[in-house]
């Protein structure tokens, strides 16, 4: 190693501390402007969060509110006043509200709570006449003069029949219920907000304020040069964001955010005073003086140092670079350099491996890290044993290994594979443990000349399905692997286009009786028509239900299916009841029921001529969930039918907790009976049992006459199958209906 010249390291030294020093007033001079800067970029954040947990908050409270409305209106007409005041009492007692207010069109108010104080005539009429033009209406109900006594209202019209509202349903908040929400508590304790409207009238206030407008405040105050009073105007009249910043007549400096709110063309106004924004760039900048203090010392240590110990450090930075700190192997960088050559030294007949130990966290949840990491590193020497000499390997991440290995054939490889694995299992285990390592492989045969990380993500995907076998867990990359994911990545970028441009269509496939063939129901099909090409119901079905996408599909084929029966209803056309089959999804949406009477409601159509299939394991995986949306499903005259039955090992237990209009049975339940008199057995032992229970029996898949025959036999009600039609569009099915039978 070279030995240092100190009169070189001086001047470079004096340099050093020349710029450093420079460098330091510079920042000296900068820090309050860019930390003021940084600041009203905090204060824009936290006031557009005080405003978005506002706007949230009357969201909540209308869905509440709505959701309170439905009872009321399902009762009307109402016995008399009390058994309304009553419902409204029971009603407040389920959520945050002060009070439940139900008032009539001719402008009469009943409470649920009769020590809340009355509202106004002003405010009943006010109230009344905005909700009789809107779904929802908030406002602010001034009980006394002063701002901390505003309560905040909401409103909803009360309209059993569709037309004209017979009330409206009045939610009255708590005293200071909007307090935590104006309060900034992110940008130090003097921060609040007050809600405007655009002329400057304050509406909401978090503490008791001098003026009723906050025009009038800013009178007689000073703002910046880059705004004006009018100015402010303005932009509020034209529903602007604005930051503004004004100076008090004794010298203080001030921050106001303003916020549109989609509530009544409200602002929300956000105050937070200038000395927060002082008092952190005072600290920045103290801390600053300190840093750069201790940095302009070391500076000089470290220049010393580092010149001293620069070969040692190349070495380090070799080891840190290039080998993994566990198993002193190479690491992932070591490989991605030298794998170029190590293929070329194997004349390019290789294969890319990668391996990885499944369920390894159940080893370090046992035994311990320290255990788990004597596996990792046994397991890299039981590799640098195994491996030729040309040959190479390297730990990706935790429990994962990348191997790149001599290649002449498949068999042999495999077999060579198998042998390793045995190798790894037999002198990698746990000692004392009766654990053994389960082992998957995914192998990328190396034939394309492309680049290494491509590779990598061929292996990668043959990984993931190795690990979805039970014993054998090696596979072969196959080119279909990435076709699927380029093709599940293209439907899911064109999924919500197709839905908008009514891609997805209504297929039907009728219901018929066993006995006179005549068609008595269907059930609603989606088929999707992209770019010309029939896209299957298995390509995609799958994949809407891993991205919630499905939840959009169902509803859209079941407005579909009940825009269909409106025009039957309107044109004349026989009316059957139609068949939706719902995702597992729905079950813990919350909007599920709601949605479907809103729609059924829309088109005119009795809720009884629209029936929601749920499939047998996705009841038995959520029971009780189940239970409650069966339950809900029937208050409301839907029928439910319990899809796929006999395709799980749960259906006995699903008909003994739950009602059902009728059951269809899987048609994997009844394939091959034709030849099985015990499978007969089994199907005539079921429908019977079935129908002691008075529920219709459906069975899917009737193809022949045999099946139509033997399942009338057995008491079976209706037959869905291409026996009797396949799937049609809705003009076909129309057709068919006209014909009375299908037989």
């Amino acid at each position: 190693m070279q030995r240092v010249s100190f009169r070189s390291f001086f001047i470079f030294a004096l340099i050093a501390a020349v710029v450093v020093t420079a460098g330091v007033v510079l920042y000296w001079r900068q820090v309050n402007v860019l930390l003021e800067k940084d600041v009203k970029i905090h204060i824009a954040d936290a006031a557009r969060d005080s405003a978005g947990n506002f706007i949230r908050l009357v969201e909540k409270d209308q869905e509440i509110l709505t959701t309170s409305a439905l009872p009321i209106e399902d009762s009307y007409p109402w016995q008399d006043e009390n058994s309304l005041q009553e419902m409204l009492a029971r009603l407040d007692d389920k959520d945050h509200f002060d009070a439940l207010v139900f008032i009539y069109a001719d402008g009469r108010a009943i409470y649920s709570n009769t020590q809340v104080r009355p509202l106004s005539k002003k405010a009943i009429q006010d109230l009344l006449r905005h909700t009789s033009k809107n779904n929802f209406y908030s406002t602010v109900y001034q009980r006394e003069k002063g701002y901390p006594s505003a309560i905040l209202i909401q409103a909803v019209p009360v309209d059993p029949n569709d037309g004209v509202p017979v009330g409206a349903l009045v939610a009255v908040q708590k005293e200071n219920y909007y307090r935590n929400v104006l309060a900034l508590t992110s940008m130090g304790n003097d921060g609040h907000s007050v809600i405007i409207e655009r002329n400057g009238n304050v509406v909401l206030a978090y503490e008791n304020l001098p003026h009723s407008n906050l025009f009038t405040v800013l009178e007689s105050v000073t703002l910046d040069e880059t705004l004006t009073l009018n100015g402010l105007r303005q932009d509020l009249a034209a529903g602007k964001t604005v930051l503004a910043g004004y100076y008090t007549p004794d010298g203080k400096h001030n921050f106001l955010q303003f916020i549109p709110l989609p509530i009544n063309n409200w602002y929300m106004v956000s105050a937070v005073p200038a000395k927060y924004v002082e008092e952190q760039a005072t600290q920045v900048a103290k801390l600053s003086l300190v840093l750069f203090g201790v940095v302009f010392l070391v500076f000089y240590f470290l220049m010393f140092f580092i010149m001293r110990v620069r070969d040692d450090s190349n070495r380090q930075l070799f080891t840190t670079a290039f080998v993994d700190p566990l198993t002193g192997a190479d690491n992932f960088n070591r490989m991605c350099e030298q794998f170029n050559s190590r293929l070329e030294g194997l004349n390019r007949q290789a294969a890319l491996v990668i391996f990885d130990i499944s369920k390894f966290k159940v080893i370090n949840d046992l035994h311990g890290y320290e255990r788990g990491n004597e596996v990792l590193k046994r397991v890299a020497q039981v590799l640098q044993e195994e491996l030729q000499p040309e040959e190479s390997f390297c730990r990706l991440s935790a429990d994962k290994f990348v191997l790149l290995l001599k290649y002449e054939d498949r068999k042999s490889f495999l077999k060579r594979l198998k042998a390793l694995a045995t190798q790894l299992k037999r002198n990698c285990t746990v000692a004392d443990s009766c654990l053994v390592l389960d082992l998957s492989f995914g192998i990328y045969e190396i034939t394309e000349d492309i680049a290494f990380y491509i590779m990598l993500d061929r292996a990668h995907l043959a990984l993931d399905r190795a690990k979805t076998h039970t014993f054998e867990k090696y596979e072969f990359y196959d080119a279909a692997d990435r076709a699927r994911i380029v093709t599940e990545q293209q439907i899911e970028s064109s999924m919500e286009a197709a839905l908008a441009n009514r891609e997805f269509e209504m297929y039907l496939q009728p219901k018929c009786d066993f006995v006179t063939g005549e068609i008595l129901g269907a059930e609603s099909l989606v088929r999707w028509n992209h770019e010309g090409r029939m896209v299957r119901p298995d390509e995609f079905i799958p994949l809407f239900e891993r991205n919630g996408f499905i939840l959009k599909l169902d509803m859209f084929i079941m407005e579909e299916a009940a825009r269909l029966l409106a025009a039957w209803q309107a044109n004349g056309t026989p009316v059957v009841p139609l068949a939706v089959n719902f995702s597992r999804l729905h079950l813990n949406d919350s909007r599920f029921i709601p949605q479907m009477r809103r729609i059924m409601a829309q088109y005119n159509v009795p809720n009884k001529l629209l029936e929601a299939e749920i499939t047998e394991s996705v009841i038995f995986n959520n029971l009780e969930r189940a239970q409650e949306v069966v339950a809900g499903l029937h208050l409301y005259g839907f029928p439910v039918a319990m899809d796929d039955f006999g395709s799980g090992y749960s259906s006995l237990n699903v008909l003994k907790e739950l009602k059902f209009d009728s059951i269809k049975l899987d048609k994997e339940f009844l394939s091959g009976f034709e030849e099985n008199p015990r499978a007969q057995k089994v199907i005539e032992g079921a429908i019977a049992m079935i129908k002691t229970l008075g529920v219709k029996v459906v069975t899917e898949g009737v193809e022949t006459r045999e099946q139509a025959d033997f399942l009338r036999k057995c008491g079976a009600d209706l037959a869905q199958g291409y026996f009797f039609s396949r799937p049609v569009t809705v003009t076909t099915f129309e057709q068919l209906l006209q014909k009375k039978t299908l037989l």
